[in-house]
């Protein structure tokens, strides 16, 4: 079956309108690479600049984003950072056409999982059409189909968009006002679990005999300790509001950026010490490490660049059998020692 045919077979509205972009499929099979480091990602994204031009958007959006707040209950920095984070505050809203990214993701991602999972976007993408009256052949966003000031997927928009005073089709692309955008925002998180009472992140004492395969946040673990360094490095609690944060991108170092930059554009910004001497290692090297670890007896599930909960248990047998303390962080030492090992 060829992309047209594929078209005319899933989504036959789209026929002749949707095209297939090869650059989408190459951001998508590369992704993997553009991973950075906690430490690299906040100082990509949370400059002297973003910070001014955040706090100059929470003046200028003042009494909307506190109506905001005591609808969703979500306070107005954090929905600005994710808002600075996701589009430079509606400056960057994207590139690509929705369409062809999701068409084309739908009709040739790697795996079936993800192929059904961007087909269920483009049919979300086709009810908007119908049921919104919007015109989405002309929508742009990010690679991978996300779009609007606070980058929603369709299926995302259909659920939790809320416009801005209750009235209307919610319309999150407008460039010149972002409020649907950001009421939307904060009806998702609400709906994702967020609470006024709760929290994102706080710094804490490093439990005694902590489990670290324990650690982190997934899309099951509501709250609990992450530990982003490793035993030597930060300790911190983390509340349903991270996990609400977690769900919104799935990636705690996010909810990391959303924490810090939404206290930096309040009077206390949180700070992060940096450990030394704990560098992370690249995906290119994790798909080595895990290559390693399987041949030495420790099964990893898999080789794909990624630090999932298969990966770090090994890791942490492999720390525990050379006497390590096993804490799953793959840093350039336990690498290296990894390395060294004959083969068995």
């Amino acid at each position: 079956m060829n992309f047209n045919e594929f078209l005319e077979k899933e989504v036959l509205s789209f026929k002749d309108k949707a095209v297939f972009d090869d650059q989408v499929l190459s951001e998508d099979k590369n992704q993997i690479e553009h991973l950075l480091s906690l430490q690299k990602y906040v100082e990509k994204i949370i400059t002297k600049r973003r910070i001014g031009a955040g706090k100059e958007k929470l003046k200028i959006w003042d009494k909307q984003l506190k109506k905001i707040q005591k609808d969703w209950g979500v306070p107005p920095e954090v929905i600005t950072a994710i808002w600075g984070i996701e589009t430079n505050f509606g400056e960057i809203l994207g590139k690509y056409r929705v369409i062809d990214s999701l068409a084309t993701l739908a009709f040739a991602a790697k795996g079936e999982r993800r192929r059904a999972l961007f087909k269920s976007e483009l049919l979300a993408l086709e009810t908007i059409k119908h049921t919104k009256g919007i015109e989405v052949e002309s929508l742009l966003g990010s690679w991978a189909g996300a779009s609007g000031h606070t980058q929603f997927m369709p299926t995302t928009y259909l659920k939790f968009s809320a416009p801005f005073g209750g009235k209307n089709v919610p319309n999150i692309w407008n460039k010149e006002n972002p409020l649907d955008a950001l009421s939307s925002t904060a009806c998702y998180l609400k709906n994702l679990g967020w609470s006024r009472e709760g929290f994102i992140l706080k710094k804490a004492t490093k439990p005694k005999n902590l489990n670290y395969l324990k650690t982190g946040m997934n899309l099951t673990r509501e709250k609990g300790f992450t530990a982003p360094f490793g035993h030597s490095g930060t300790h911190f609690k983390f509340d349903k509001n991270a996990s609400a944060i977690f769900h919104y991108n799935r990636s705690e170092l996010y909810v990391f950026v959303v924490w810090l930059f939404s206290s930096a554009l309040q009077r206390s910004p949180q700070k992060i010490t940096w450990p030394k001497n704990r560098e992370q290692i690249s995906p290119s090297e994790v798909s080595v490490m895990q290559e390693h670890l399987i041949l030495l007896g420790y099964d990893t599930r898999g080789v794909d660049g990624k630090l999932g909960v298969n990966t770090k248990k090994a890791l942490i047998d492999f720390q525990k059998a050379i006497g390590q303390t096993p804490d799953g962080y793959p840093d350039r030492l336990i690498f290296k020692k990894l390395l060294a090992q004959p083969s068995p």
